[in-house]
């Protein structure tokens, strides 16, 4: 099997190294090209995964880049893609596929990655995955699942079958779920408030959680999630209280939006804020509590020139 992943970066890399361990050609891209190997460091073990390049079409097509730089990479993917090649995309947030027949224009803002990765060839996939990128080096922090499913939903079929066992044999732990929007809701609902106020604070989330302040702040902001999540077929059943109880015991980590300033990198608010804000408005839900934490990350964001 031939698999191309777009993007090398944390999560790309680990998913290509650990495929490329199990014996698949793989082909990873950067926006500089093509890359030779990866180092991933898991478990107190470092290995090196030679990593190989082919002509396209690809069998299996993996987009693990920021939402910043999707259209560019779909973009880069093209050469890959041919009408059997299955594509996966791993971002954070809303993918530009979500709402059948809308225009995502917060993520997709000209149509280009619709076009470019058509939606019949899509499964979708929720990345639960910690990892971080040092020079060469990959490090896997914590790698709990991967959630795969079908766009428009059911429990299987042949081709998620198929992408089940090649995630399954590289040790990648796939999980399939016949609601994967429903994941990817589900896993938004928990970050969407979290990351923009650490960007903002520059706090670890123990700190976040443990000001009276920012918990309200996120606990309406959830709630207007969940009330969007209702209408669109992810109903959230679990109390925000709860889900911040889950986060609490991971500690003092960073989450991605405050790594990516600390970076001076763009971050990813159109995809984790902008995207719901968008699906709100189209049915008609007022979002003020997403909507003042919108305003102030942008203004942040174009304050640092990383818009």
């Amino acid at each position: 099997m031939n698999i191309c992943v777009v993007g090398a970066g944390a999560i790309g890399g680990w998913v290509a190294a650990k495929l490329a361990f199990a014996g698949r050609n793989v082909t990873a891209l950067t926006s500089r090209g093509p890359v030779d190997h990866i180092e991933l460091k898991e478990g107190g073990e470092t290995r090196t995964a030679e990593l190989k390049r082919f002509d396209g079409p690809a069998d299996l097509l993996i987009v693990a880049v920021k939402g910043t730089s999707l259209a560019s990479a779909a973009q880069s993917a093209r050469a890959f893609i041919g009408p059997d090649t299955l594509i996966v995309p791993m971002l954070n947030g809303v993918p530009w596929w979500f709402v059948e027949g809308m225009q995502l224009k917060s993520v997709d803002s000209d149509g280009s990655v619709s076009r470019a990765l058509p939606f019949e060839q899509i499964l979708g996939c929720v990345v639960h995955a910690s990892c971080s990128r040092l020079g060469g080096t990959v490090l896997v922090n914590h790698a709990e699942k991967l959630i795969i499913g079908e766009p428009a939903g059911g429990e299987t079929s042949e081709r998620l079958a198929r992408l089940f066992g090649v995630l399954e044999e590289a040790g990648l732990k796939p999980d399939i779920t016949g609601n994967v929007r429903r994941a990817i809701w589900y896993k938004l609902w928990g970050n969407a408030t979290i990351n923009p106020l650490s960007a903002l604070t520059r706090a670890t989330c123990d700190k976040i959680l443990a000001d009276a302040e920012c918990r309200a702040w996120m606990l309406e902001g959830m709630a207007e999630l969940a009330a969007v999540g209702a209408v669109v077929g992810c109903p959230i059943s679990e109390s925000g209280e709860d889900r911040m109880a889950v986060t609490a015991r991971l500690g003092a980590f960073k989450t991605s939006m405050l790594q990516d300033v600390e970076s001076g990198r763009p971050i990813e608010l159109e995809a984790l804020v902008g995207a719901p804000r968008e699906i709100a408005r189209a049915n008609g839900i007022a979002t003020p509590a997403l909507d003042r934490l919108y305003g102030v990350t942008k203004l942040m964001a174009e304050s640092l020139g990383l818009g």
